[in-house]
């Protein structure tokens, strides 16, 4: 399934809709979507984008001085950073609906060890506060899509780096004994999931959890990922303190580039991130699929040496 568009059966919204951050990997796949339905669609970014044929482009920077304004009677869809958005909300003064991208972090990082965590969560926290509250003066729909662990395993900052990793190290460093339970969310389910909110009553105004297909261990997915690659799977199993230093070592001498870890993230791979998406399911309608991530070009065998 990677790579495709899978159809929905629900009707598609009425237009205009206006999608901000059309970079973003979601909206790569919801733009594909709107097209094909016919429905009148116009990509927001700050920066050229490859747009399916029939698809508006506006060149818009949110963190800059812009005198845009969205078109009125327009759906909004935010892939947006959701902190970006609150602070824009004045420009989208009209518009009938916003449907916009959150994160589970909000739950999972609000009680984190590591004090940037919980200011994730905090960020995440107020932004949504100040979306329901703009929106309720204002008289428009909200809904908050809170996804999981998001990938597509070429570009997203989870499984694509974690291929990254396996595939130039052949080896993958994780907690002991990495029984935390995941539930990986493919890019274009959550495209389904924003389609299943526009102009869907029973989203107004609500936030929903939404996540993949598979509830699957922290360590089964990395098997997964090493398996998708051709790969055996290759583990470094140490306890989270030695981790944690490994790594802090490992960047300090510059072996390791990997900016994305926090102090608690080792710890992360024995809790689980796991959370009720059952009403999401019903009242969206999307149909995740089970974690399966791509396989990139083949990996050459390493020479043995004689």
């Amino acid at each position: 399934m990677d790579g495709e568009t899978r159809t929905t059966a629900k009707s598609p919204p009425r237009g205009p809709v206006v999608v901000l951050g059309a970079s973003n990997l979601i909206a790569g796949c919801l733009l594909p979507r709107l097209a094909a339905a016919g429905v009148e669609t116009v990509a927001v970014a700050r920066r050229d984008v490859a747009l399916p044929p029939g698809v508006g482009f506006a060149r818009v920077d949110f963190e800059a001085e812009t005198d845009w304004r969205v078109p009125p009677g327009a759906a909004v869809v935010s892939v947006l950073p959701l902190a970006l958005l609150a602070a824009s909300l004045d420009r989208l003064a009209g518009a009938r609906a916003i449907v916009a991208i959150g994160s589970t972090s909000l739950h999972s990082k609000a009680e984190s060890d590591d004090p940037r965590d919980r200011a994730t969560a905090e960020k995440l926290a107020r932004a949504e506060a100040a979306l329901a509250e703009w929106c309720g003066r204002r008289g428009v729909a909200w809904t908050v899509l809170r996804p999981t662990l998001v990938y597509d395993g070429y570009g997203d900052r989870n499984v694509a780096r974690m291929i990254r990793l396996v595939r130039r190290a052949r080896v993958l460093p994780i907690a002991r004994p990495s029984s935390g339970l995941r539930q990986p969310i493919h890019v274009d389910d959550i495209a389904e999931a924003i389609l299943g909110a526009l102009d869907e009553p029973r989203a107004r105004d609500r936030a929903f959890d939404i996540a993949g297909g598979e509830v699957i261990t922290y360590r089964a997915m990395a098997e997964r990922v090493f398996a998708s690659q051709g790969l055996t799977p290759r583990f470094v199993v140490l306890p989270v303190p030695w981790l944690r230093f490994a790594f802090a070592c490992a960047a300090r001498a510059g072996i390791v580039r990997e900016t994305g870890f926090g102090s608690a993230v080792f710890a992360r791979m024995n809790q689980d991130l796991v959370f009720d998406v059952a009403e999401g399911l019903e009242v969206l309608g999307y149909a995740p699929r089970p974690f399966q991530p791509p396989r990139w070009a083949p990996v050459t065998p390493r020479r043995r040496r004689p």
